[in-house]
């Protein structure tokens, strides 16, 4: 690591002291490993547009099958597709600002002003697509439910002192609560597609507790990635399969 990679991760690692409590927390979604800074763009982008793929595809086959549930996957995919778009800019803008030869207190304003825009955006949008997915899970039409499921885990997100370890603790524990559905899904169905989807949630989850160790460990931010990128392109595949299908029939 080069002397002002070494300055930046120090000033940046202050600038945030009092909005988070874990400061290091800050750093790391900042500044991935210094090789792999950049890649990690590419890999936000590729879950963005996977992701948006998923929503088009299961409005599509919900407007041949109109299952509420259908509609429902899509919209929690648009949001995740958000949340990756928006971090992916907002990233593409920090490293536009790393890469510059002269690194001024202007910029390093501007990488934590980027930075923080980006941490909050993707958080919202990322638990909405997953807030939203366990609601489908519930088969139940009430927005009343709906909005309290909302709004209680955001408003604990926003309250509390860690929000890192929160924001990974509450993302975990939906997609362990998702991942039950659809294993259960799969038992009573026991075809390739159930069990394609059951696979591709495991993923998620594994790569979202990945997430809880890459504060401290370069490795398991890496992995995460990797686990991420199987698991949407698992569940894109699934939905492909299963437009086909009804095509056919």
């Amino acid at each position: 690591m080069n002397l002002t990679s070494m300055f930046l991760r120090k000033s940046i690692h202050k600038a945030y002291k009092g909005i988070f409590t874990i400061e290091t927390d800050m750093a790391n979604i900042l500044l991935s490993p210094q090789w792999f800074f950049g890649y990690d763009i590419i890999f936000e982008l590729a879950f963005a547009i996977i992701s948006l793929l998923v929503c088009f595809i299961s409005y599509k086959i919900y407007k041949l099958t109109e299952e509420n549930s259908l509609k429902l996957f899509g919209i929690s995919f648009l949001f995740i597709s958000i949340s990756y778009f928006i971090q992916s800019f907002f990233n593409f803008a920090i490293y536009s600002e790393l890469s510059k030869n002269v690194v001024s207190l202007l910029s390093l304003s501007d990488i934590n002003f980027f930075n923080l825009l980006g941490v909050y955006t993707n958080i919202i949008f990322f638990s909405l697509g997953l807030i939203t997915l366990v609601y489908m899970t519930l088969k139940i039409k009430s927005p009343k439910t709906y909005s309290l499921l909302v709004i209680i885990p955001i408003f604990l997100l926003f309250m509390g002192c860690n929000k890192l370890y929160l924001y990974y603790a509450l993302t975990s524990i939906l997609l362990i609560y998702i991942a039950i559905y659809y294993f259960s899904n799969y038992i009573n169905k026991r075809n390739l597609k159930s069990l394609l989807v059951f696979i591709a949630f495991d993923f998620l989850l594994f790569g979202q507790i990945h997430f809880i160790f890459s504060i401290n460990h370069v490795l398991y931010y890496i992995l995460g990635h990797f686990l991420e990128l199987i698991a949407y392109l698992l569940i894109l595949i699934n939905l492909i399969l299963i437009h086909k299908n009804g095509k056919k029939a």
